[in-house]
């Protein structure tokens, strides 16, 4: 088996760098070659008079119509030629004026370049500058926001803290005055008892209460039977009359005591 035969692959020749030809360079090559035109209208020039020496040479020797007309085509041939020379010579003029332009346009053109190329370094440097100095404005700006943002905050705090205080200190008012309630009804006798013990009295006083006019009665027996006897004392009858009250006294309290039964704490 014959190996299949490999492709050329035809290398890419490297791109030629084009070179921009500026206008002083055209000017100038136009004025080398009005310069060459020149020099050579300058050399059929000096042909020229030197051919009309040669003709006055000849027509001083030997003056003949041929020798006239020689000197008169020298002449002729010398106007042509001069003139063919200064128009050369103007033209070498014009293209040196026109290169002198051209080195003042080139020169500005360059100028420019230099100018933009210079713009668009700064550009870059100002953009790579960019960066750096927006970092450094924004660091200094929050530290300029922080430093206004922390004290603003700390006035919300002061104020905030100042109520807290309030509101503790009469949470703290309350809480004694509840605590000082608290402790006058633990040390405060039980209520219970004490109406029970008035309800036993009020039932032990209104029991002779009843009985007194009965007592008035007796009384009165007895100062009238005193009386009716003119006993000299009078303090017996009395005596007997309270030992009779202070027992139906204490026979109404024991009655009341076993009727009303006390309060159990």
């Amino acid at each position: 088996m014959k190996k299949p035969a490999k492709k050329k692959v035809a290398s890419k020749a490297p791109a030629k760098k084009v070179v921009k030809i500026t206008a002083a360079q055209k000017a100038g090559v136009k004025v080398t070659a009005a310069q060459a035109k020149l020099t050579t209208q300058a050399t059929k020039l000096a042909a020229t008079r030197t051919k009309i020496a040669g003709a006055k040479a000849k027509l001083a020797a030997k003056s003949s119509p041929a020798t006239k007309r020689a000197l008169i085509a020298a002449r002729k041939d010398f106007k042509t030629t001069n003139a063919r020379f200064k128009t050369m010579q103007n033209d070498v003029k014009a293209a040196k004026s026109v290169l002198r332009l051209a080195q003042v346009a080139d020169s500005l053109a360059a100028a420019e370049a230099t100018a933009k190329a210079g713009l668009v370094d700064l550009e870059n440097k100002l953009q790579a500058k960019v960066t750096s100095d927006l970092a450094a404005a924004v660091k200094k700006f929050e530290q300029r926001w922080t430093k206004v943002r922390a004290a603003k905050n700390a006035k919300k705090v002061k104020a905030a803290a100042k109520k807290l205080a309030a509101k503790i200190k009469a949470a703290e008012k309350k809480a004694a005055a509840k605590a000082k309630a608290e402790a006058a009804k633990a040390n405060a006798k039980p209520k219970a008892k004490k109406t029970a013990k008035k309800k036993v009295v009020a039932k032990v006083a209104k029991a002779p209460a009843a009985k007194k006019p009965a007592v008035k009665k007796a009384a009165k027996k007895v100062v009238k039977k005193a009386v009716a006897k003119k006993a000299v004392k009078k303090v017996a009858p009395k005596k007997s009359v309270a030992k009779k009250v202070v027992a139906k006294k204490a026979s109404a309290k024991k009655a009341a005591a076993k009727k009303t039964p006390v309060a159990k704490s």
